[in-house]
């Protein structure tokens, strides 16, 4: 099972984790890798988009991407700082690997390297460590 980022000096990588003094909430849960490592899908499904986590006007974040796959019409999965293997349209299997983790220390130096990973169902967050629980790679 992949480990979920602690407490560190950026805050916690749990789902719901306060972000911005508490003004907003962590909409995903940040899974610990290492720069460079593979990222593989958690369920198969098509990419429906390769993007951009941050706004392209941040010169600093622009270059950390997203991967998004569409599970089922209701189910999304989103993965950010993963380089992309794959590409909008590509049908991914069950732990076929999607690209792999950017270097995150650049920006957030000292922060635990890790895949921030989001799923929405019917449009809206839900923790992806309890829906991740029946999901083995």
């Amino acid at each position: 099972m992949m480990k979920i980022r602690g407490q560190d000096s950026w805050g916690h990588g749990a789902y719901n984790a306060p972000r911005d003094g508490g003004k907003r909430k962590h909409k995903g849960a940040d899974y610990v890798n290492h720069f460079g490592e593979a990222v593989a899908a958690f369920e198969g499904g098509e990419v429906t988009k390769i993007g951009f986590p941050y706004s392209q006007k941040s010169a600093k974040k622009r270059h950390f991407r997203l991967v998004e796959l569409r599970i089922t019409p209701a189910i999304v999965h989103r993965y950010f700082y993963v380089e992309s293997f794959v590409q909008p349209g590509e049908m991914v299997a069950k732990g076929q690997i999607i690209g792999w983790a950017q270097d995150l220390d650049k920006v957030y130096p000292g922060i635990v390297q890790h895949v921030h990973f989001e799923i929405k169902k019917n449009g809206r967050f839900i923790n992806p460590a309890e829906y991740l629980e029946n999901v083995v790679i």
